[in-house]
């Protein structure tokens, strides 16, 4: 079964994503290849997947970055701190450390096993209030 996405909850200054991937009824060998897969491949997905709604939460603050390169969104993440507001991406499971940790993944995203038979990580974007 394929990793699946979803939009958890949604609000217009935040958005709280949650990827999860059923891995019942497979051996071994193959729930190990799974968990790799989803670790290494599939956490890109939502990555990638954050980092175009990043232009979402940015339009609403009046600010289009002209393209998707480094430069460009620093400098929309600047006019956006002018604004007296920042980005924050929090990691919803960073805080886990008992044994239902599986891995950090290679973008910073801390994966569990929900169950014994589900794995998932979940992410949040948040514009708050720029602190002083």
């Amino acid at each position: 079964m394929k990793p699946k996405i979803e939009i958890i909850e949604e609000g217009r200054d935040y958005k709280i994503y949650y990827m999860h991937q059923d891995i019942s009824g497979l051996e071994l060998y193959d729930r190990a290849k799974a968990i790799e897969r989803f670790v290494n491949n599939a956490t890109k997905t939502l990555e990638t997947l954050i980092s175009n709604d990043l232009r979402h939460f940015l339009r609403r603050y009046g600010i289009i970055p002209y393209d998707g390169s480094e430069k460009s969104l620093e400098k929309a993440f600047l006019q956006l701190e002018q604004k007296g507001k920042d980005l924050v991406i929090i990691d919803r499971y960073y805080q886990i450390e008992d044994e239902r940790v599986i891995a950090l993944s290679p973008n910073q995203m801390t994966v569990i096993y929900e169950n014994d038979d589900l794995i998932g990580c979940s992410m949040e974007v948040r514009i708050v209030d720029k602190e002083n």
